[in-house]
């Protein structure tokens, strides 16, 4: 049988050096991989499994109960296509409430989610639990769904927000790591409450305070240097308390766990050439070891760092995907900026929704107000059908004429009349007010001020 096609000459295949396509395939993979795991969004801080774990709590019963862990994990493979296992283990890193976990974790859990002795810790998905945190909903991300954007999912089935929008760009807030092809990502954590003095600042005067880590419940010191090279490192210490003459080791750099920490302890004993002689471990969730020195050789604070002086050193890399799509690195303050600034174009979206909500409800109420001082309620009964009756009323010049046709008769009223007045006056103090916050920039700028303040004094009341 001859064949209908046969091969193409090679003058007909694109003339391409083998490794230019090669390059060009590792550049495409890498970005795929930054865009769709591991590099968190500067708006809402979040990498896509998080976002989309949730989007779907929000969409469940999860939003304010307790679901089962595997549960949440199922849902939210309808829009992450990668595996049950990660979507599990995204989620129950989001649960986790202790030092370089989260500040403010964006999910409340039931369960055993590790500690700082063990973050590994983790019980399996079937036996813990989880819901929406309460900090979650305050911060702001699901009160104003219409005002973002939505993509489809992987098959086309749903939508999902290609970003929230909170109050407080949560990049900042907690730690966040992640390993890309070519890229990596590391942002430190930030306490809440330095978050809103810098945006604060920066909305009153245009100038962010500048901003330095800050982990919950660690007592060690968080130091900042820069290298020769130009890049940023921070240092995690250890830490040690008195309490009478027992000395206690509290608090141990970022990545040790207790493990970690007795090896360190017992290579230091074994050597025989400090003022250490043994140590009790009453560690429980917390580090709480006391260190037992030799007789008369009570150490000072010098000599206590001097012995425990490893640390865990990270270089940053803050990395970022911007709200237009891009891939870049920016400082704190940077981040600050762009978020505001940001915000203030989604609060401006929002308000312009809103200011047409009200103008419709206005519109519908003074036309309610005309249908029952008309007595169309009267003129019905002459009227053959339900699209004769639309008919009329739209050439009465009635605009919400199909709506205004199904209004029952009880409503017919002067006491509806006087609700209908009532509602004007209601929509048209709320229309002011969202037009001036369209309009006026100060008005907006006291808008975001005052919702900052608030979510300060209830998550981080200083």
């Amino acid at each position: 049988m001859k064949n209908s096609n046969p091969p193409k000459p090679k003058d007909a295949f694109p003339k391409r050096p083998f490794e230019d396509q090669v390059n060009d395939d590792q550049r495409k993979y890498s970005r795929y991989v930054c865009d769709s795991r591991a590099i968190p969004h500067e708006i809402d801080g979040l990498k896509p499994v998080q976002r989309r774990i949730l989007w779907a709590m929000w969409n469940s019963d999860a939003r304010n109960r307790y679901t089962k862990t595997v549960k949440v994990a199922g849902l939210a493979m309808g829009y992450h296509p990668h595996g049950d296992r990660s979507i599990q283990d995204a989620l129950s890193q989001m649960a986790q409430d202790f030092t370089f976990a989260n500040n403010i974790p964006l999910v409340s859990g039931e369960g055993t989610f590790g500690d700082v002795l063990d973050p590994s810790a983790i019980a399996s998905p079937r036996y813990t639990e989880v819901k929406l945190s309460d900090f979650a909903k305050d911060l702001g991300f699901f009160e104003s769904l219409p005002d973002i954007d939505y993509v489809k999912n992987y098959d086309e089935t749903e939508d999902e927000p290609i970003h929230f929008v909170g109050k407080v760009p949560i990049v900042l807030l907690n730690n966040i790591q992640g390993i890309a092809t070519g890229f990596r990502c590391f942002i430190p954590a930030h306490r809440l409450a330095d978050i809103v003095k810098s945006q604060v600042n920066y909305l009153k005067t245009k100038k962010p305070l500048p901003l330095k880590p800050w982990y919950r419940d660690f007592g060690g010191e968080v130091r900042m240097a820069e290298t020769e090279a130009g890049n940023i490192t921070m240092a995690t210490s250890f830490a040690f308390k008195w309490e009478g003459d027992i000395l206690y080791l509290t608090d141990s750099p970022m990545n040790w766990n207790r493990e970690k920490v007795v090896s360190l302890i017992d290579d230091i004993i074994e050597r025989k050439d400090s003022w250490l002689k043994d140590y009790v471990d009453y560690s429980s969730q917390t580090f709480r070891i006391e260190l037992q020195y030799k007789k008369g050789e009570k150490p000072t604070q010098k000599e206590i760092m001097a012995l425990f002086n490893k640390e865990d050193v990270q270089t940053l890399a803050m990395n970022v995907i911007t709200y237009d799509g891009k891939l870049k690195n920016f400082k704190p303050e940077e981040i600050i900026k762009r978020f505001c600034d940001f915000r203030k174009t989604h609060l401006i979206r929002r308000f312009k929704r809103l200011s047409g909500l009200e103008e419709e409800k206005i519109e519908r109420n003074s036309e309610l107000i005309r249908f029952i001082k008309e007595k169309w309620n009267e003129k019905v009964i002459g009227i053959k059908s339900k699209k004769d009756f639309e008919d009329k009323l739209k050439a009465s010049k009635f605009k919400y004429f199909e709506w205004l046709s199904t209004i029952p008769v009880y409503r017919m009223t002067i006491d509806e009349v006087r609700k209908c007045e009532e509602a004007i006056v209601e929509a048209k103090t709320a229309l002011s007010r969202y037009q001036g916050l369209v309009k006026e920039d100060k008005k907006l700028t006291d808008f975001m001020i005052t919702e900052l303040d608030e979510l300060q004094t209830k998550w981080d009341k200083v």
